[in-house]
């Protein structure tokens, strides 16, 4: 059986009212939902409350979400010409919110080449650029009571506990701005040639450095964790056009620590999940821990 998502023809009849009062019963063509097979048994199938909406001018997604999303859009994202999906409206049926936005077409960003290293630079930059020290606190307060719980965890590895508590301190003076919150490559799609970053559900103002620690922490020339590739020319080419593009900044040297930080909060949200069955994350936060106390 081929892994990957496909398309079903299984519609609640809530779902086609949100969709008519979106786009009109007239204008509709089609709706499916989006499943992904993730295995060889015949159970190994995943149904998402994502649906794709077909009309005779274009394609659009609607999929249940949360408020931080829509918030995400309407503030920050919505009518700024940014690299993410255009935006129609939210729809709130009293127990669920829906969100009506653009279907992306296209590959995801697990095959890194140069040229996708350089869209995606592009697009991120961007976005921190215009939020670059916004003024806003919920996210980053929800941010900052996570990784505390998670330095409670950590605190009693040693070193990667002393140096996970060198990224909490540092958290509270980084600079802040908008950003994805889960910036795996599953989550950038190469998009006639531009680099769109979709699912804006964990997103908000936080430190800058998150975005650009998760899109390089893991990917591998092995895929040893996800089945994402990058090198590490890649990834230096990455970090460096991030860095190039941003108009206000850190010094360098204090840009690349933030990284490695952001790095070893990432290898520790692995452990901490208990989703490192083979002590990759543990091993790497370890070897890191200890460059960051030199």
């Amino acid at each position: 059986m081929e892994l990957g998502r496909f398309e079903i023809n299984e519609v609640s009849s809530k779902v086609m009212d949100i969709v008519n009062s979106n786009v009109g019963a007239d204008n509709r063509r089609t709706v499916t939902r989006i499943c992904e097979r993730y295995g060889q048994k015949k159970e190994d199938i995943r149904k998402y409350d994502v649906y794709k909406i077909k009309t005779d001018e274009e394609e659009r997604i609607l999929k249940k979400t949360s408020e931080r999303e829509v918030k995400n859009y309407e503030m920050y994202l919505h009518g700024k010409n940014f690299n993410v999906p255009q935006y129609y409206g939210s729809y709130n049926d009293g127990k669920d919110i829906w969100i009506v936005i653009e279907n992306i077409e296209g590959n995801d960003l697990r095959d890194m080449t140069g040229d996708l290293v350089n869209e995606a630079a592009e697009s991120i930059s961007e976005i921190q650029n215009a939020f670059w020290n916004y003024p806003e606190e919920e996210r980053y307060q929800a941010y900052l009571d996570r990784i505390e719980r998670r330095f409670s965890f950590i605190k009693g590895y040693h070193i990667i506990g002393e140096a996970y508590d060198l990224f909490l301190k540092r958290q509270k003076t980084c600079p802040r701005t908008m950003s994805n919150g889960d910036l795996l490559q599953f989550n950038i799609v190469d998009h006639k040639g531009k680099a769109v970053i979709i699912d804006w559900g964990f997103g908000g103002i936080m430190p800058y450095s998150l975005d650009i620690a998760r899109f390089i922490a893991h990917a591998t020339e092995d895929r040893a964790t996800f089945p994402f590739y990058m090198n590490e020319d890649q990834k230096k080419s990455f970090i460096d056009g991030v860095y190039e593009r941003l108009i206000e900044k850190p010094d360098y040297q204090q840009y690349i620590c933030d990284i490695k930080l952001a790095l070893l909060n990432e290898y520790v949200e692995f452990i901490e999940a208990d989703e490192d069955e083979d002590n990759w994350y543990l091993k790497h936060a370890e070897e890191l821990s200890k460059e960051l106390l030199l």
